[in-house]
């Protein structure tokens, strides 16, 4: 049985070949669907492939590759970004391969799962929530009774059957995260290929690792539905041999811990830092303001880290509130100068623009950011996500939306959701960030800073492109 898993085109550019994200984001490999392959392959499944698009493959070479793979089964990850690329490439995939089962998963099917299936007549059956185990009963369903065929007795599923939305029992969680096999790399294009922002490395080969499920935080701009609440982690020995086969297989120099909160369990933070100071490893990783240290932040650098991301939000007491982050602007602040003291670099994330966010409130995020002086700074035009609490509220109270704009198409100058509050008009909106974001890095204090900063000529590197990307906002 052939199987191809796929991560989709980002938008119409790259569906059309006009622009490639590697050059102007951060892309990283596909680990979602590299998981979903290391499970198949365990199972004995061998003739496995993930194309990677967001690497620059346009729409119409990746029928072509299609057609002359001729797949059994297509796994297509979205989100509500990524959808309509899925549609569009669902359609000519239909019309060429009618014998090739579509499959889709990920956040958009588990936020919108009866959306997602209106376009039924192009999805044969939708993943909702963790996908390993769901993708592999269908695989052996279907390897065992042909297609078509009842899959009603695989959790996790939504099929139309019918003209009828249908759901299938709930998938329960993974409880031991240890059961499933490190990601199928060998199976992704080389590391190479992808280009993290110049806010986020210092070496290459860069690597990302996720060593966690779950997030038990109640934030309410945040979609928790495919890994749930509960909070789940692969133990110490399990995120070391991974490590252990990234340095050693791969010549990886540096790795991103992309858990939502890596310093979570303590005693497993302590456990990987000792196991990684054997290796000339750099590494960074995301976690809340206060879920650290003093402590910590010193056994951290002691083991490679040089950059801790913190998603601090908002300068502004009042938003903090209404973000049920679980973190108020003082825990944001000694988070930061504790980094700072233990001599790591910030970076924080800030959200602009959430419901009640007022011109005044969001100058006080730039200019808690500012007096932080932080590294790095990234203030991200707030985007209400289906699955989210603020998205579901907003349609509850219907609040207006730009849903002429597809999420694929989203930048400084397009919004889907402008908060009334801020009394600005979408095009001011999108000026108001850019203009925050040149406010903060082209003050001669930051400038200064990062220059007297600079230890490599990979240093040099990625600072003139961080600074070419703020010049052309």
């Amino acid at each position: 049985m052939k199987i191809i898993l796929l991560n989709p085109p980002y938008n119409e550019e790259e569906m059309s070949g006009k622009t490639s994200l590697k050059r102007v984001s951060n892309v990283i490999p596909p680990l979602g669907l590299a998981y979903l392959a290391a499970v198949l392959e365990k199972e004995g499944y061998k003739d496995i492939k993930i194309i990677d698009c967001l690497l620059g493959l346009e729409h119409n070479k990746l029928i072509k590759i299609l057609q002359e793979e001729k797949p059994d089964i297509l796994g297509m990850m979205t989100t509500s970004t990524t959808f309509y690329s899925v549609v569009n490439v669902a359609k000519d995939v239909r019309k060429l391969l009618p014998k090739t089962v579509i499959v889709i998963g990920g956040p958009h099917v588990t936020s919108l799962p009866e959306e997602a299936m209106k376009h039924g007549d192009l999805f044969d059956v939708g993943i909702t929530g963790e996908g390993e185990i769901t993708l592999l009963e269908i695989v052996k369903t279907i390897d065992k009774k042909g297609w078509p065929t009842d899959l009603e007795e695989v959790d996790g599923l939504v099929y139309k059957k019918e003209d009828k939305i249908v759901f299938t029992n709930p998938r329960k969680y993974i409880e031991n995260l240890d059961d499933i096999p490190h990601p199928a790399r060998h199976l992704l294009p080389p590391l190479k290929n992808y280009h993290p922002t110049a806010a986020s490395y210092r070496k290459l080969p860069y690597a990302v690792m996720i060593t966690s499920r779950g997030c038990p935080s109640l934030c309410t701009f945040c979609d928790r539905s495919i890994f749930g609440v509960i909070y789940r982690e692969y133990s110490a020995e399990y995120v070391l041999e991974e490590i252990d086969e990234l340095i050693n297989k791969y010549g990886v120099r540096e790795i991103r811990f992309f858990d939502d909160t890596f310093t979570l369990n303590k005693r497993r933070l302590f456990k990987i830092c000792d196991g990684l100071k054997k290796y000339n490893l750099s590494w960074t990783c995301l976690t809340k303001a206060n879920l650290i240290n003093e402590e910590m932040l010193r056994k951290m650098k002691e083991a490679g880290c040089w950059q801790v991301l913190y998603g601090l939000e908002s300068g502004d007491e009042r938003i903090m509130k209404l973000l049920k982050k679980g973190t108020t602007v003082e825990d944001n602040e000694r988070a930061v100068e504790l980094t700072h003291k233990v001599g790591l670099s910030v970076r924080a994330d800030f959200i602009i623009g959430t419901p009640g966010e007022t011109y005044e409130s969001a100058r006080k995020t730039v200019d808690f950011a500012k007096r932080m002086n932080m590294d790095f700074a990234h203030f991200n035009k707030f985007t209400p996500y289906p699955g989210t609490e603020i998205y579901n509220n907003l349609i509850e109270h219907g609040s207006k939306f730009n849903f002429d704009i597809p999420y694929s198409q989203l930048d400084h100058k397009h919004s889907i959701y402008v908060p009334e509050s801020i009394n600005l008009s979408e095009g001011e909106y999108g000026e108001f960030i850019n203009g925050l974001y040149k406010e903060y890095y082209l003050r001669p204090q930051y400038i200064f800073k990062q220059i007297f900063g600079i230890r490599s000529f990979e240093d040099i590197k990625r600072l003139f492109n961080g600074f070419l990307a703020i010049i052309g906002l």
